[in-house]
């Protein structure tokens, strides 16, 4: 049972005049204390499970890529339940006709698909998000990661969804939005 609405905590940035607030914290107990059908719209930045003591380039400089004991992975089976858990208490939260924007590497974003589908969500787009400075693959032994795939998606598929053809269309110069960002 979700908790009352009066236990979220402070929320990390709060925009009362847009109606936007971002809260810091364990994602699964925030949401559990979100009212059902109240959110217009959900981004998620879900953890990639890429924290197994590798190395990347930050800043020009070989840096370690553990993030943390959330960021770590339990294996496909527990990432993907983890996936499906998240993604249900987003559902849950979702106003009839909200949507969701999660973003994502190669490493996670599949997932995240699959347990859109397997929760009957409304897959609307993926949209392929260009790096124009990604840092380079210090093995030399992969192609540089130079995208994240972002899905965009509908509560279920029932909902209508809000696109402002005309605002995208004005913010790409009179042309049409493509899926390559």
């Amino acid at each position: 049972m979700p908790k009352s609405p009066s236990t979220l905590p402070a929320p990390a940035f709060n925009d009362e005049k847009h109606h936007l607030r971002i809260y810091h914290g364990d994602c699964l107990e925030i949401l559990s204390s979100i009212p059902e059908n109240s959110v217009d719209l959900v981004f998620a930045d879900p953890p990639y499970f890429l924290s197994n003591g590798g190395i990347t380039c930050y800043a020009g400089k070989m840096v370690s890529v553990n993030k943390g004991e959330w960021d770590k992975s339990r294996g496909p089976d527990a990432n993907h339940a983890f996936n499906r858990a998240w993604l249900a208490a987003c559902q849950r939260v979702l106003k009839p006709n909200g949507s969701i924007w999660v973003s994502g590497t190669s490493h996670v974003i599949h997932s995240v698909g699959f347990a859109m589908q397997q929760l009957g969500f409304k897959l609307l787009n993926d949209i392929s998000w260009v790096k124009p400075n990604p840092p380079p693959n210090l093995s030399c032994r992969y192609f540089t990661h130079a995208t994240e795939t972002i899905i965009w998606a509908a509560k279920n598929s029932k909902s209508c969804h809000t696109f402002n053809y005309k605002l995208m269309k004005e913010a790409n110069r009179g042309k049409q939005m493509k899926s390559v960002w």
